[in-house]
């Protein structure tokens, strides 16, 4: 219980997913056109120098390795050092400046032209903090994914296959015991056995049915988690672009808080009848297929030792208290 409030309550708080990987590409297209060499200012810049700073191509990085005055100067490569990568992407609105910071209030990138019209007073930090703090938020998403969500509807998928087995079990041996009592009856009322071994087929049917309507719908759930979490992935994966710091969509895995309701099958046993005149009327009687809601059950002991959360509610609990001391006041209101 304390883990899924964990979970529940912090996936309030995170950024915009969304509006992320709507804006990623465009962000992108535009950073990419000015991360071109400035040395010839022609062919595209692979390496960047963290001493003048600048960005080199191939040709000019050899050149600048040999010159005198620039020799013993430090170079990269893109993409060598995520977190030292993201101070020198450029302003998607002035095109020739770097970034240098992130404002807060915005919720975006910007440099110092920005600051000085749009942002003037507002509060902004480093653009590598920022881009650390969001990149800590979306491996606790995935992570979330990991070790909560999909382990949780592998297994909720897996109870209705053991229900699934069950009930065909189940209905096989009501079969059996069908078929064993119209035996020991005269001929002229193996139909009516035949009939209520038909009404034992429609019940199966009908809770089979269920069945594969509840799986249908965990897996469905089971594929898009799995499709978020491959899409944070790449994210986390792959070389930061200015829309690495649009803000995550709060509400990402809000669809997934509540699971599907379940429930229990229950073919009841054949009724054998004694065998007066009117053997239509006593050969037996068949229930109809009980289908119960299953009571929730938050322990989840039936699912996960106690203990194998524990690493991952220190960690999660840490990246809270870490990322969002703003939002204590608030936090605490909801709680109240």
């Amino acid at each position: 219980m304390h883990t899924e409030c964990c979970i529940m309550r912090n996936l309030r708080y995170k950024f915009s997913f969304n509006c992320l990987t709507d804006n990623m590409t465009t962000y992108q297209s535009r950073a990419q056109h000015f991360v071109e060499c400035d040395e010839c200012e022609d062919d595209p810049a692979i390496f960047f120098c963290k001493t003048c700073p600048g960005n080199l191509c191939e040709k000019c990085k050899s050149k600048h390795k040999i010159r005198k005055i620039t020799k013993n100067h430090e170079i990269k490569e893109f993409g060598a050092d995520d977190e030292e990568s993201v101070d020198f992407l450029y302003c998607s609105d002035h095109k020739t400046k770097k970034i240098e910071c992130y404002c807060d209030p915005c919720k975006k990138p910007v440099c110092t032209d920005c600051i000085v019209l749009f942002h003037n007073g507002h509060v902004v930090r480093t653009i590598s903090s920022a881009y650390k703090e969001i990149k800590e938020e979306m491996q606790t998403q995935k992570d979330a994914i990991d070790q909560y969500f999909l382990p949780k509807y592998t297994w909720l998928l897996g109870k209705e296959a053991e229900k699934r087995s069950e009930l065909k079990k189940k209905a096989y041996k009501i079969q059996k015991k069908i078929r064993t009592h119209t035996q020991n009856i005269i001929e002229m009322v193996k139909s009516i056995g035949e009939k209520t071994v038909q009404d034992l087929h429609v019940q199966k049917k009908n809770g089979l049915r269920q069945i594969n309507e509840t799986s249908d719908e965990l897996k469905k759930k089971i594929s898009k988690l799995k499709e978020i979490e491959e899409n944070l992935s790449d994210f986390i994966k792959d070389k930061p672009g200015i829309t690495f710091f649009t803000p995550l969509d709060g509400n990402l895995l809000g669809e997934f808080e509540t699971f599907p309701e379940t429930y229990n099958y229950k073919l009841h046993t054949f009724q054998v009848g004694p065998l007066p005149s009117m053997l239509a009327v006593n050969f037996g009687a068949l229930a109809d297929l009980s289908i119960l809601q299953e009571e929730k059950d938050d322990s989840r002991s039936d699912m996960f030792d106690a203990d194998e959360f524990s690493e991952f509610d220190d960690r999660y609990l840490d990246v809270e208290r870490y990322m969002f001391s703003k939002m204590k006041k608030k936090f605490r209101a909801l709680q109240t």
